[in-house]
């Protein structure tokens, strides 16, 4: 059964994280369970027809020991850090230039109904979404696009890697800015990278959805492949090519993407 050991070895599974796939020896769908202890991996198939179980065996070293116990603390420091809610964060209301813009990029369903938090920060000049914890709703960071010519475009004012996800539906549409992932939310769950590269921590989120679709923006239609790729070891993937980037369609284009790739 070696090749079961080196199977679960690679998957992609942050330190202490946990796994839920399909059971690749009776093939049932979302049955094979696998926990990454630190310094081994349990994997358990939770079929009666399969119950197989067993693990890597990881022999406990002095030198994993270190590593297992530094990627503890890393772990952890991240998980106690706070985000602070600057006093420059306004309502949108005190900007009409604000409001409009959340209005162009078809956020403005997602605002009023609760879905999404966007401030203004009036002394940056920028539209802020705040990114919260998808377990337990608390804000771990924000990030806010520039309505002058202030540079960069967007700003991350923390640290967390979390994604931004606005919607409560159980499959997920994958984005690279929040404007887009707003724009889904009635339909389905929009979840934004905040760019191109998919993180341990993007994944932990990720694969808390029944299925997943990827949709970048057109010119990185290559990166979007390799993230399919990657995510089909955890739910459901689909790819869909975007030739509009949706926080620029109207209403009546968003509709007819939905209905034709969301199912």
């Amino acid at each position: 059964m070696n090749w079961i050991k080196n199977y679960v070895g690679n998957l992609h599974i942050v330190p202490y994280g946990r796994y839920r796939g399909d059971c690749p020896i009776c093939n049932r769908i979302n049955t094979f369970s696998v926990t990454d202890t630190g310094f081994e991996r349990l994997w358990h198939c939770f079929h009666a027809d399969c119950y197989t179980k067993g693990s890597t065996g990881m022999q406990l070293t002095k030198e994993n020991s270190k590593v297992a116990f530094k990627e503890r603390i890393e772990k952890t420091t991240e998980q106690t850090e706070e985000f602070v809610i600057p006093d420059t964060f306004v309502s949108l209301s005190r900007s009409e230039l604000a409001k409009e813009y959340v209005r162009r990029v078809g956020s403005l369903d997602a605002y009023l109904s609760g879905l999404a938090d966007i401030r203004y920060d009036f002394q940056q000049d920028r539209v802020v979404f705040l990114v919260k914890s998808l377990s337990n709703g608390r804000v771990v960071d924000a990030t806010g696009r520039s309505l002058s010519n202030r540079k960069p475009k967007w700003r991350r004012y923390g640290k967390a890697k979390s994604p931004f996800i606005c919607g409560r539906g159980s499959s997920a549409l994958l984005v690279e800015d929040c404007p887009s992932a707003c724009s889904v939310a009635h339909f389905s769950t929009g979840v934004a990278l905040m760019g191109t590269s998919l993180l341990d921590e993007h994944i932990k989120n990720i694969k808390q959805f029944k299925k997943v679709y990827v949709a970048l923006d057109k010119d990185a239609t290559s990166k979007a492949i390799l993230m399919v790729r990657k995510l089909r070891n955890y739910v459901p993937t689909k790819l869909i090519v975007l030739n509009k980037d949706l926080k620029d369609m109207n209403r009546g284009e968003r509709d007819e993407f939905i209905k034709r790739y969301i199912n």
